[in-house]
C-alpha cells in the first residue's frame, strides 16, 4: 500500500497524481496502483450531517456538469459500521464555500451531500486509466458553520503562509475563535476518518496471499 499526501486544492492533487499514475519506479519496478483511495475533509451540504460524519461517496460530480461513478468497493460486507458510512453524492468545488445558505444551494442544485476541492481531479484520472476508483471523506465543517471571507483568504492556497496569517489576525482579531474552532473540528474528523479508514480497508481489500 502506497499512501501519497497530494495537499489541498486542484492544482496540488493534479501534480500528485501525474506522478501516482505516471508509473513511477520504486525499487527499480514500475509502480501502478490496482485501486485509488481518496481520503481527505469535506464541508456538509445537508442538514443532516454533522462533524465527524464519515461519507463514502457513490459519485463524485464537478459545477460544469462532469461527473464520475465511484467504482470501489462495488460491495460492502454487511454488518454495522463504526463508525456509521454515510453514503451520497459528492460535489468537488474550485475554493473553499463561505456562507450556509451558498452551501445549502449548492446541495440543492447538485444532488450533493458533501463538496470538496479534490477528488473530482482523482475521479477523473483513475477513469481515463481504467483504474477503480473509492472516495471517502470526513465532515470538518456542518451545513450551519459559516467561513469568514477572511479565513477563506487564509486557507485557499492549500497552505497557510505565516506573514498572510499574521495580518489577517491583527486586522480581524476575531480570526482566533474562527481558527480555534477549525482546529478542533479537524481533530474529530481526521479521528473519525482514520477509524474509518481502517474498518474499510481492513474489511474490502483481498489482503489474503495464495501460496
Amino acid at each position: 500500500m502506497l499512501v501519497l499526501e497530494t495537499g489541498v486544492g486542484a492544482a496540488r492533487t493534479e501534480a500528485a497524481l501525474q506522478w501516482l499514475l505516471g508509473s513511477p519506479r520504486l525499487g527499480n519496478v514500475p509502480y501502478r496502483p490496482k485501486v485509488v483511495l481518496s481520503a481527505g475533509f469535506a464541508g456538509a451540504l445537508r442538514e443532516e450531517h454533522r462533524v465527524g460524519d464519515i461519507v463514502l461517496a457513490t459519485e463524485v460530480c464537478q459545477p460544469e456538469g462532469l461527473s464520475w461513478p465511484v467504482t470501489w468497493p462495488q460491495e460492502l460486507p454487511p454488518g454495522e459500521w463504526r463508525p456509521p458510512l454515510h453514503r451520497g453524492r459528492l460535489l468537488t468545488v474550485p475554493r473553499l464555500v463561505e456562507s450556509p445558505a451558498d452551501k445549502e444551494k449548492l446541495g440543492r442544485e447538485y444532488h450533493a451531500v458533501a463538496a470538496d476541492m479534490e477528488s473530482a481531479i482523482v475521479a477523473r484520472h483513475c477513469s481515463q486509466r481504467g483504474i477503480p476508483f473509492g472516495c471517502i471523506r470526513a465532515i470538518s465543517d456542518d451545513l450551519h458553520t459559516p467561513l469568514s471571507g477572511r479565513l477563506v483568504s487564509v486557507l485557499q492556497g492549500g497552505r497557510v503562509a505565516v506573514l498572510r496569517l499574521t495580518a489577517s489576525l491583527l486586522a480581524s482579531p476575531r480570526l482566533v475563535g474562527e481558527l480555534w474552532r477549525l482546529a478542533q473540528h479537524t481533530r474529530l474528523a481526521a479521528r473519525q476518518l482514520g477509524e474509518a479508514l481502517g474498518e474499510l480497508l481492513t474489511l474490502t481489500l483481498p489482503w489474503a496471499t495464495k501460496e
